[in-house]
């Protein structure tokens, strides 16, 4: 590879490939062919893409707004307002792909298949004349006077331009590495502290093992020290290690960096939200009447998972009776009052290997909104999770990905336009 590219793009994720093609594009509608290559580090492209959404590949939402992300959020507003949910919709469908939307304004492909959206992008990639290129992890990137120098394998590549598109983190075991923030470092970008998000919490093993494969729904409250910091609700899976589901996804980008700042963090779960801490009194009351003979380690096996139900009993009731007749009421209350608010402390989360999406990255305020292109390094242009930007379960990260690569791809070709 000793040509000169017009563009490079470095990283074949959702980004990556959607600023490919949205650079082709733009230099047909230019009528001035471009030279473009696609740099992948692993042996295909799109891994990533295709374990999204469970395999399904949640695209986007309808409910996509900045209060949906975190970190440089207000500055993510414009290009969130450019490239809304119905213009990325439209996007796919001109690709020829039919979308759906399901639960909560989440928008799938119509087949409900992760590869149908790969190979759509990868088809029209190469009807573009794309150039991808496989196993080319590149190492370094260099600002040279008349553009840029990639080393990749000990092979250099020159570019005009370059895009990169090599996200964060979360998923090493698809290829995900360190390697994007590095060069943008050398290239004269800062990079905030990055943790893990939308990832599993880790609490005290003997809270976790007993609940080991279990589901509740819940409305979930993360605590510092002792204030509440955020809630969410939903199904929540209890694991070996601690809690899971997406309501705890939603909870768990600020873990890490409130435990690096020695705060103390606690989630409760009231697994009865529709119900007062009264009412449920009154029906445990009412159960131990009427079914006097119940084994008292069931009582609450009408309320709630019967697993959950019995280990709220162990840890509420010293001693809990052999029969629900034997139930003292102060023994119910405490019963009842756990149920509302079961306690887990949180000693972090999992890692990057379990985490979804990247928290942290390169601030926004070091690039150009309206282009994607660096404030500090001219014709380099950045995209989806390598940036301060992260989002909620349900298509909101993805959606940055395709808008900021549709966005970084258009107006990288545009800036190598040749005025008549």
């Amino acid at each position: 590879m000793r040509d000169l590219y017009d563009i490079v793009v470095v990283g074949g994720g959702a980004s990556g490939l959607a600023a490919a093609l949205s650079a082709s594009m733009r230099a047909e509608q230019m009528k001035q062919p471009l030279r473009l290559v696609l740099l992948e580090g692993n042996a295909r492209v799109g891994k990533k893409l295709l374990a999204t959404g469970n395999g399904r590949c949640n695209l986007t939402n309808k409910e996509t707004s900045p209060a949906h992300y975190h970190g440089d959020r207000k500055l993510a507003a414009s290009v969130l307002e450019q490239y809304p949910p119905k213009r990325i919709i439209k996007f796919f469908q001109e690709l020829g792909l039919l979308c759906r939307e399901l639960d909560e304004g989440r928008i799938y492909p119509y087949s409900l298949q992760a590869a149908s959206v790969l190979d759509i992008l990868l088809q029209q990639t190469e009807q573009y004349g794309v150039e991808i290129l496989c196993d080319c992890p590149v190492s370094r990137v260099i600002r040279q006077k008349n553009g840029f120098t990639l080393f990749s394998n000990e092979q250099t590549i020159q570019a005009r331009r370059v895009i990169l598109a090599t996200g964060g983190l979360a998923y090493p075991q698809l290829g995900a590495n360190d390697s994007g923030h590095r060069m943008v470092q050398a290239l004269g970008h800062s990079v905030t502290p990055l943790y893990p998000a939308l990832v599993q919490m880790k609490t005290e093993p003997k809270r976790a093992k007993p609940l080991k494969g279990m589901r509740s729904m819940a409305e979930a409250i993360l605590w510092r020290d002792g204030k509440e910091l955020q809630r969410s609700a939903g199904e929540v899976q209890f694991t070996e290690h601690g809690l899971s589901g997406i309501c705890i996804f939603e909870l768990s980008r600020n873990v890490e960096p409130l435990l690096q700042r020695k705060r103390k963090l606690e989630v409760t779960l009231d697994l009865l939200p529709e119900y007062t801490e009264q009412s449920i009194f009154q029906m445990l009351c009412k159960t131990a009447e009427k079914l006097p003979q119940l084994p008292g380690a069931d009582l609450m096996s009408g309320l709630l998972n019967k697993t959950v139900g019995r280990e709220i009993l162990r840890l509420a009731v010293s001693d809990i009776p052999q029969t629900a007749y034997g139930f003292r009421t102060g023994q119910l209350r405490s019963a009842a009052r756990m149920a509302k608010v079961f306690r887990f402390p949180i000693t972090g989360v999992m890692p990057w290997s379990s985490a979804q999406v990247t928290a942290g990255g390169v601030p926004l305020q070091e690039l150009c909104m309206n282009t994607m292109e660096s404030n500090r390094c001219k014709g380099l242009y950045l995209t989806g999770e390598l940036l301060n930007i992260d989002g909620d379960c349900g298509g909101f990260n993805l959606h940055w990905a395709w808008s900021t690569g549709l966005l970084a791809g258009n107006s990288c070709a545009a800036s190598l336009e040749k005025k008549c």
